[in-house]
């Protein structure tokens, strides 16, 4: 089972759970937000600890809500990048500029690179726009162009009935499903090491206990992947997280179930264990 921790680099209270949690080996994977200065101070000591625990750093494509790396006119016009509700529009009507996001694309994966000094072992995307119309072509153009087909990448498919059979937030698990058909098809032609199932998510307002929504993700209701991914948030509600996150408290939540004893307890019920994301 991959558990991968997105939006590392968002500010230092994620990155610091984050590396509490890969140093303990409750994580063998995590994604990083390469526009943030956080990531630039932390990348060395991350690259150290990824050496020492045998985890897996990628890239979390990061194309909504922040300021971007490059000059984008035409689509960060007011300095920040667009919602998520916006771009998935203009993504569909294939009315991104495709110039200014190609050349973000290769921006953060520089940045990456620069800072960590060695390529991402995978790339996914923040709010999962890694998957959508125009941006996934774009991005697997890079990725192949870039490093020949050695990069992971995150699909976020999973069968409807077992979304269903689950029952946590089943239309915005059906939602990211069906956006990802496309991009997982891409992926499997590309012979990219990948996910073959994602779980995750889930409406952050939710009453029900983290470890109870987490238990579920770890159930297979139905087929039985071998290579199922659970993404999640982790992190300490820092001042800088509040004031680029409405997540914090979610974020608290999960650090506390990830980083308790129910936590292995569970992954050792289901038979699973903690993987890298490039295991074969």
């Amino acid at each position: 089972m991959i558990v991968c921790a997105d939006d590392y680099g968002i500010s230092h209270g994620v990155c610091d759970a984050i590396e509490t949690l890969i140093d303990e080996g409750r994580l063998r994977a995590t994604t990083a937000m390469t526009g943030f200065p956080e990531w630039r101070q932390r990348a060395p000591e991350l690259r150290a600890l990824a050496d020492r625990s045998g985890a897996d750093i990628g890239l979390h494509l990061t194309l909504t809500d922040h300021e971007p790396l490059t000059p984008m006119p035409r689509f960060a016009k007011d300095g920040l990048m667009p919602g998520l509700a916006t771009v998935l529009r203009a993504a569909k009507l294939r009315a991104l500029p495709r110039d200014e996001i190609a050349a973000e694309i290769k921006a953060q994966f520089d940045a990456f690179e620069d800072a960590y000094g060695a390529p991402p072992a995978f790339v996914d995307g923040h709010q999962h726009v890694h998957a959508f119309p125009v941006i996934r072509a774009l991005l697997m153009q890079e990725v192949v162009e870039r490093y020949a087909y050695r990069c992971g990448m995150r699909t976020i498919t999973e069968p409807l009935a077992t979304i269903f059979r689950r029952g946590v937030d089943p239309v915005k698990a059906t939602i990211l499903a069906n956006i990802g058909l496309r991009h997982a098809a891409m992926t499997r032609r590309a012979g990219l090491p990948h996910n073959d199932s994602l779980r995750g998510a889930y409406n952050f307002g939710l009453d029900a206990p983290y470890g109870r929504l987490f238990r579920k993700f770890l159930g297979d209701f139905g087929r039985r992947p071998t290579r199922p991914l659970i993404f999640c948030h982790p992190g300490h509600a820092d001042a800088t997280l509040r004031a680029r996150s409405t997540l914090a408290e979610a974020r608290v939540k999960e650090f506390a179930y990830l980083s308790s004893a129910a936590y292995l307890e569970d992954v050792a019920r289901e038979g699973r264990r903690i993987a890298r994301f490039v295991e074969g």
